[in-house]
């Protein structure tokens, strides 16, 4: 949906309630198995936020909601398990897998302490798909009810502009919003998202982007950035109308 025209979003992503594939926040320092993993995630339907250090990935956690926190032993002077030991503490409901490339029983032992799961050589592993889909099930059945900032879908068709490039809003919180296109796009890292229908101009900052390899359409999730009082003012009043 670049330049062409809304109509161009299939039929099945225009309904009032549409179900959103899951997030997966990716973290490894080895790029090479970052993107492989990335690839296999993607490959099975998953949303993949996918970043190589802890301070990324420390980021996106303040920002984001992430379903699913999927991280590699080593982070250079980090490691994985202090990411999953801040989730313990900060994000408890958020189901956490923590990967290393062989077997190690005192690191496995060590990561179910801190409430987390533990994968050996997860390309190879038979199961780590089905775990991934089984933790992401029970993240869904213990989905906590109030996020940092609480995110509303939004019913019906809200139609959005983005540089005079139409998209549209399938939910928003006063920290964010997602947004579908019917093309695959570059996404600026900072941009402006218009609604005409309530007269709201926010900026946002660009934290995942996602092509369904069913559909075609291209999702973004982005965080909202604070300008000022009136214009968030604006924001918040659309969010609790919504």
């Amino acid at each position: 949906m670049m330049d062409g025209d809304l109509r161009e979003v299939p039929a099945a992503m225009r309904g009032a309630h549409i179900a959103m594939p899951a997030l997966i926040l990716l973290v490894d320092a080895d790029r090479v198995l970052l993107r492989r993993i990335d690839e296999l995630l993607s490959d099975a339907g998953y949303l993949v936020a996918a970043v190589s250090s802890f301070h990324e990935a420390k980021h996106l956690l303040d920002s984001v909601s992430p379903d699913l926190l999927i991280v590699g032993v080593r982070l250079d002077a980090f490691n994985g398990l202090h990411l999953a030991v801040r989730c313990r503490i900060e994000h408890p409901l958020l189901p956490v897998i923590v990967t290393n490339a062989s077997a190690d029983r005192l690191l496995e032992a060590e990561t179910q302490i801190q409430g987390a799961e533990f994968i050996a050589n997860p390309l190879e592993h038979p199961q780590f798909l089905t775990r991934v889909k089984d933790a992401v099930e029970r993240r869904a059945r213990h989905q906590q009810p109030i996020r940092r900032w609480s995110r509303k879908q939004v019913a019906g068709v809200l139609e959005a502009e983005l540089a005079a490039s139409p998209a549209r809003i399938f939910d928003v919180s006063y920290g964010g919003l997602r947004l579908a296109f019917g093309n695959e796009r570059q996404m600026p890292d900072l941009f402006e998202v218009t609604v005409p229908e309530v007269g709201v101009t926010v900026q946002a900052r660009s934290v995942w982007t996602y092509r369904s390899p069913t559909t075609d359409v291209f999702w973004c999730g982005a965080e909202v950035i604070d300008r000022g009082s009136t214009e968030m003012a604006g924001w918040r009043d659309f969010v609790d109308a919504t």
